[in-house]
């Protein structure tokens, strides 16, 4: 793997992310105002930079873990061909059955006999 600076997140360098003229690797070490983390990506609509940051007391397993599993539930890099599959099988299953509900028995507000309404 190839060796990639780690980038100091200014508000210059998120505006530039923001608007696609810069673009960082995922797992790319960044340093922000929450300390030091890895990037995942950044969302071209709201300019949100997303990033997995370290936490205090974080070995690198836990660390890896943490950036493991927000890359798969955001399907950031090698598992954004997985986008496309779980969509698939989400659209796939059968919806499921909706029971009817039976409309609740309207009581009269006073009492009355079938013979009364006929007459009325």
């Amino acid at each position: 793997m190839p060796y990639f600076p780690t980038i100091d997140l200014t508000p210059q360098v998120k505006l530039l992310l923001a608007r696609g003229a810069l673009t960082l690797n995922p797992g790319q070490w960044v340093r922000g105002e929450k300390g030091r983390g890895r990037f995942l990506r950044t969302d071209p609509r709201t300019g949100t930079t997303y990033v997995s940051w370290l936490r205090p007391g974080d070995d690198w397993e836990t660390a890896s873990q943490r950036f493991h599993r927000a890359c798969r539930k955001g399907y950031i890099g090698k598992y954004r061909g997985l986008y496309e599959f779980d969509k698939a099988n989400r659209t796939a299953e059968a919806p499921h059955r909706r029971e009817k509900v039976r409309a609740p028995v309207q009581m009269p507000l006073f009492g009355y006999k079938a013979k009364d309404a006929v007459h009325a």
